[in-house]
């Protein structure tokens, strides 16, 4: 029941996701390898098409032993099913490295083709495309034709520097699909977070593009045993720190591109693909195919490399090629080459310079390829091209004669420096008191400073300055001026006292004199009435 409810909720054609990496070493395969692990966990029908051309160890991860590869379908001598194996996990795997060698020539081979990939898509959801750690043509063909594309990097500033070349030429190439960043053996999130913002700042910087965030993986010692073992991590160990950030990463795939987007089709996919591939001949049974070489039948023979680059050269010389030709046998040359030996040829570096002398390009383009050199040369080294003491100095000279400018570079200088550090670049006291110490400072220069202040902290503070001697007389005034109140006070309260002591006594005399009356009289209640008194 779960499969048929899998199926059903499938969509009508599959998604191709491509994971590139640009360098080897960054773990571009085991990632590819164990994020579809991870999916296949999360209930997805997911295969790994293996075009690396390298060592295609994606095999040996998922301990499988390859016996059958697609060219042999498209030759007519195996079947889709025979090639196809499954790992463990129910993880599809297909081998197709040498398919791009060359393109279909025959209808027969195209319908072959056509009909075997059309089979395995109703097999699977997800087609995750395992290419080349190398910048070639053929990775950007693989990369420009899918909707989706992981970028796996890593800390390390070559890693960085090659994903950045490739992320140039996407952007020559103006890539429309979705293209996201894995930071790969990662010490933990914070320095995945910073390796990313780096490179997006990058990219941002230097090619105005934005480049999106597809996850991380960190360095996880579970990740060597699974390797050893030939098993994906995420089935050895699923509560480790890497399968929980695979896991992570397969759910981020499984919502937003199995979610959000349409599937492409495997079938369309690599049919574009192939046509975009110039035409050379494939080993097979087909009797029209057309041949690779141009040469005529006499010339048909084996010649060395010195040979068929004197001949070259005298074609050139006679005008025998047109500039276009030539220029894309230069590139399909150099790309030979570095699938061959892995690097540029030493000629390149001396080439680039004179690239630079005989084009004569606009500023705004010299600038750009200054600007994707500095980019280069931070990533690769974790440091600028020129010292800050080298563009301190480059700026002072572009600011000669120009005062206002000049000026309104230090202050923003200053400010740039208060905002990051939350203080002044110079203490306003120390230089105020080392520049009363030159000779040419005046005593009338002083108290015209010191007029400034005093108007200064007026402004500031709403009333006029007074020194902490001024202020303590002014306390004692007020101090007095308010005793001398009291003191006025109490006099008053003295004076009204006294008036009442004497009201007092009138009436205490008056009242003897009443009672000596009354006693004299003889009253019977004059003795009473004097007690009571």
């Amino acid at each position: 029941m779960d499969s048929l409810y899998i199926s059903e909720q499938a969509p009508s054609k599959p998604h191709i996701i491509v994971f590139a990496g640009a360098k080897s070493g960054v773990g571009k395969t085991s990632v590819v390898a164990n994020v579809a692990a991870a999916m296949v966990l999360r209930g997805k029908r997911v295969c790994v098409v293996d075009v690396d051309t390298g060592l295609s160890n994606i095999n040996t991860l998922l301990g499988l032993r390859p016996a059958y590869r697609l060219e042999q379908v498209l030759r007519g001598e195996k079947t889709i099913t025979e090639i196809l194996l499954k790992t463990g996990d129910d993880v599809g795997v297909v081998s197709a490295a040498q398919l791009m060698g060359g393109a279909p020539v025959s209808a027969e081979q195209i319908h072959r083709l056509t009909a075997a990939l059309a089979d395995l898509e109703t097999q699977f959801d997800y087609f995750l495309i395992d290419t080349a750690a190398m910048h070639t043509e053929t990775l950007l063909r693989f990369i420009e034709l899918a909707q989706s594309t992981f970028l796996v990097v890593s800390g390390d500033p070559a890693a960085l520097t090659d994903a950045f070349a490739l992320l140039k030429s996407l952007n020559t190439r103006q890539y429309l699909g979705s293209l996201r960043v894995v930071v790969n053996q990662a010490v933990d999130y914070p320095a995945a977070t910073d390796t990313y913002r780096r490179f997006a700042a990058v990219a941002e910087k230097c090619l105005k593009l934005k480049v999106e965030y597809g996850g991380f993986v960190i360095r996880d010692e579970n990740l060597p045993k699974a390797v050893a073992l030939q098993m994906s991590v995420v089935d050895l160990a699923v509560n480790s720190p890497g399968s929980r950030c695979l896991l992570a990463l397969a759910d981020n795939i499984i919502k937003h591109i199995g979610g959000e987007t349409a599937g492409t089709g495997l079938v369309e996919y690599w049919q574009t693909l192939l046509s975009a591939t110039p035409s050379r001949q494939v080993v097979g049974d087909d009797a029209d195919a057309e041949p690779v070489s141009a040469l005529n039948p006499a010339d048909k023979v084996e010649m060395s490399i010195s040979e068929l680059s004197r001949r070259l050269l005298l074609a050139m010389k006679q005008q025998l090629l047109d500039q276009p030709a030539l220029e894309r046998f230069i590139g399909e040359f150099v790309e030979s080459y570095c699938e061959q030996f892995g690097r540029f040829p030493n000629a390149f570096k001396p080439l680039f310079y004179r690239w630079l002398e005989t084009e004569n390009y606009a500023e705004p383009r010299l600038i750009e390829l200054v600007a994707t050199l500095e980019a280069l040369h931070a990533m690769r080294y974790q440091r600028p091209m020129f010292s800050l003491e080298e563009n301190a100095a480059r700026l002072v000279a572009q600011l000669q004669g120009q005062r206002e400018q000049h000026k309104n570079l230090v202050e923003q200088l200053c400010a740039a420096y208060r905002q990051t550090f939350h203080e002044e670049v110079f203490d306003a006291e120390q230089v105020l008191l080392e520049r009363m110490q030159a000779e040419d400072f005046t005593e009338q220069r002083f108290e015209e400073l010191l007029q400034k202040f005093r108007d200064g902290f007026q402004t500031r503070f709403k009333r006029p300055y007074q020194s902490q001697h001024e202020l303590a007389l002014a306390s004692a005034v007020e101090a007095l001026n308010v005793m001398g109140v009291d003191q006025q006070n109490l006099h008053d309260e003295m004076t009204m006292l006294m008036h009442g002591f004497q009201l007092l006594g009138s009436r205490r005399e008056k009242l003897l004199t009443t009672l000596n009356a009354l006693q004299n009289a003889g009253l019977p209640l004059a003795a009473s009435a004097a007690r009571d008194n």
